[in-house]
């Protein structure tokens, strides 16, 4: 328990202040466990009301949406637990970036997806930056027709191809694997009209109930044949001071994706850096050249990865 003490005007926290009135107690919010109140809530359809108001979390935010009606959509979970929806709108929701570990509260409410917390504004406090959630399992996409031995957990459909060209307005895009089964993703707004990953990908993210069915909230979407692109990498000795996903002497490709994300000659752009080499677009640090040391069809393989990380950035918008 904290107890403070306002005394004049300096605010003295501690285990106890004796004041003028005697001891005076401050309790703060108890953070809940993530699982026990992603199932209080789905049980009560999200109208639990705890004795205390307001619910404190912890937790790493997985997925971030913003829904064609401009709410936000918040997943947060602990590693290896189910994911908590948190409600957002507008600025109270720029801090739930994914991969932030934060603390937050919020209020028992009902939203388009299921039961969560509505957030309060001005309640969030990033603890850290690019903290990992768990390792995802692996499902096919006929899986998702009943998804509740997962619902949300973080997973993988495996292998699957998008089924239109190009993302709706309407937040959901359908995947499709070599056997025709069929999967919901749920996706963000600022996905809307973007050209579809082309090719065998694999989708990451959260599976949740909606109505009768379910749907995937996507997190990250990747190249279904990364590891040989890593391998292809590693061989040029690109993996030498890059790192997918973080900075090493060089930049994380998600970030380069994210720089790019909008830049339809983004691939070319790229495939000009490996060939000349050069420094001062992410530091001072020096990109030797790969001109004649790497085929222009290999810099092409390697351009279209780094750019795949660049649904990290869409997907959170």
């Amino acid at each position: 328990m904290n107890w403070m003490r306002r005394v004049g005007t300096v605010a003295v926290t501690g285990m106890v202040v004796l004041g003028a009135i005697g001891w005076v107690p401050v309790r703060a919010l108890a953070q809940t466990p993530i699982p026990e109140l992603v199932a209080r809530l789905e049980a009560s359809g999200g109208k639990e009301r705890p004795a205390g108001g307001e619910i404190s979390v912890k937790g790493v935010v997985g997925a971030r949406h913003v829904l064609p009606d401009g709410k936000v959509l918040v997943l947060v979970l602990n590693p290896g637990e189910t994911a908590l929806k948190v409600w957002a709108e507008g600025a109270a929701a720029t801090e739930l970036a994914p991969r932030h570990e934060v603390t937050l509260s919020g209020s028992p409410s009902a939203g388009p997806v299921g039961a969560g917390l509505a957030l309060k504004a001005g309640s969030v406090s990033v603890l850290a930056t690019n903290k990992p959630f768990g390792a995802s399992e692996g499902r096919d996409a006929a899986w998702m027709k009943d998804a509740s031995s997962l619902a949300g957990r973080y997973v993988q459909l495996t292998n699957v191809t998008f089924v239109e060209a190009k993302l709706g307005d309407d937040g959901l895009a359908r995947v499709k694997a070599a056997d025709g089964a069929e999967a919901v993703l749920r996706v963000s707004k600022s996905a809307a009209g973007r050209a579809a990953p082309v090719g065998a990908v694999d989708v990451f993210g959260f599976p949740v109930r909606v109505g009768d069915g379910w749907q995937l909230v996507a997190a990250r979407v990747l190249q279904a044949d990364r590891r040989d692109l890593v391998a292809l990498a590693t061989k040029h000795t690109c993996i030498t001071c890059h790192n997918p996903e973080m900075k090493l002497v060089g930049p994380a490709y998600r970030d380069v994706a994210a720089r790019y994300r909008d830049d339809a000659e983004a691939a070319g752009k790229l495939m000009s850096q490996m060939r000349t080499g050069g420094s001062g677009k992410w530091g001072a640090i020096p990109m030797l050249p790969f001109e004649g040391k790497v085929s222009p069809e290999d810099m092409k393989r390697l351009a279209d990865w780094i750019l795949g990380y660049r649904w990290d950035a869409i997907l959170a918008e």
